[in-house]
């Protein structure tokens, strides 16, 4: 194991951290290689059409963008209801908004080919009636915020805040988690439930059910951001009764989300319509194996959290995984089966599967978040070093 120092830290730099960081290197140049065939050679590289132009990429968007969204709450915890038992994970869930939302944009700049024509929405193309520029307004900002944020997080880390830092500190966590749910991740579920030509997306419910999927998915990423951090440093960073009560969130946000998923189904079971009777039909057929995932995905987590032992760290990181997986199959059905029933009688029914190119690209921006984490985390100071966990919070 060799030690480097960055600044004024000691990293220690292990055989297994090498091997991990070459890992995510790869897969980001594999992934920057098959960009560039995609913007060369075009979109039919990809299992895109003018039929189904929303795929992968877009579900990458959509799951990532819930995340940073979410993530917001750890702050609300801290600050605004006095949890200072989740005060190591404030720097690394600011740290996971901020390259989450850098996630969600990197798929949008995928996906739609010209990065240079998308920069100029909404600065220099706008629709004030479009959701789109509301949006990508709304991400700047939202960015923005999170960047000062996580910038007076660490001066606090290092000790060097004045006490009008801190006291802005404080204040921007508790606000910035109405911007980040109100608005920024239910207008983005409004981004589908607008559209009228889809009936699978044109709900009122979909604005609230991004929500609580954003939390949901964030949820379970600071626990499994928890346990992988432990298990990287030998030392437990949250305690038994914070690993409990991250456990009760995230089984409050499974059942949240699987009531919205529940009458989604009600309604669309109740309409007999054509369109809702085509999203059923792959719902149960072609993505049958995803809608599994899906609604066994919330069954497991959830039984297993139902148990005191779950909220145990083994159980509990299985649950946050199976959790933030079902969620990602979600987002996948919802982009993919929107747009399966055609919006003509006469048009056949879109069929979509990811080529490799989009799965090499979608594998390459999650592990350019990674990377990122996985570094950065390293060189900056994530914890005040005098923090001592409590008796109750000590490791066994």
């Amino acid at each position: 194991m060799a030690t480097i120092t960055a600044q004024g830290r000691r990293i220690d730099v292990s055989a297994g951290l090498v091997a991990w960081l070459g890992v995510l290197a790869a897969l980001i140049v594999l992934g920057f290689v098959n960009f560039i065939r995609q913007t060369v050679d075009g979109h039919h590289l990809t299992g895109l059409t003018d039929a189904n132009p929303w795929g992968l990429y877009l579900s990458g968007y959509v799951f990532f963008v819930g995340i940073s969204a979410g993530a917001t709450i750890i702050g609300l915890l801290i600050h605004g209801f006095g949890r200072k038992d989740y005060a190591p994970l404030g720097t690394r869930a600011l740290l996971v908004g901020l390259l989450s939302l850098v996630g969600a944009v990197l798929f949008i700049a995928v996906d739609v080919g010209s990065i240079p024509r998308m920069l100029r929405l909404p600065f220099l193309w706008r629709n004030e009636t479009s959701m789109f520029t509301y949006t990508s307004a709304t991400y700047y900002l939202f960015g923005l915020l999170l960047a000062v944020e996580l910038f007076l997080a660490l001066k606090i880390t290092r000790g060097q805040a004045s006490s009008t830092e801190k006291s802005l500190t404080k204040w921007l966590a508790i606000a910035i988690v109405p911007f980040a749910l109100i608005i920024v991740e239910a207008p983005h579920g409004g981004i589908f439930a607008v559209v009228k030509a889809r009936e699978f997306w044109n709900s009122p419910l979909l604005p609230p059910h991004f929500v609580s999927a954003a939390l949901l998915s964030a949820t379970a990423v600071m626990v499994l951001v928890g346990a992988a951090t432990s298990a990287a440093t030998g030392r437990r960073i949250v305690g038994r009764e914070t690993l409990s009560h991250m456990g009760i969130l995230l089984a409050f946000f499974i059942a949240l989300s699987a009531f919205f998923d529940f009458f989604d189904f009600i309604v669309f079971s109740y309409s007999d319509t054509i369109t809702g009777n085509t999203a059923w039909h792959f719902l149960s057929s072609d993505h049958l194996p995803v809608s599994i995932v899906h609604v066994g995905g919330y069954i497991l987590a959830l039984s297993i959290l139902l148990f005191k032992r779950g909220r145990e760290t083994p159980w509990l990181t299985v649950a946050a995984a199976v959790a933030l997986i079902a969620v990602a199959a979600y987002r996948y059905n919802l982009t993919i089966v929107g747009q399966a029933p055609p919006l003509l009688p006469f048009l056949d029914e879109a069929k979509y599967a990811p080529t490799w190119v989009e799965l090499s690209i979608t594998a390459g921006i999650v592990a350019f978040m990674l990377l990122g984490y996985s570094v950065l985390t390293r060189v900056l100071p994530m914890e005040e070093p005098d923090r001592t966990l409590s008796e109750n919070e000590t490791a066994p």
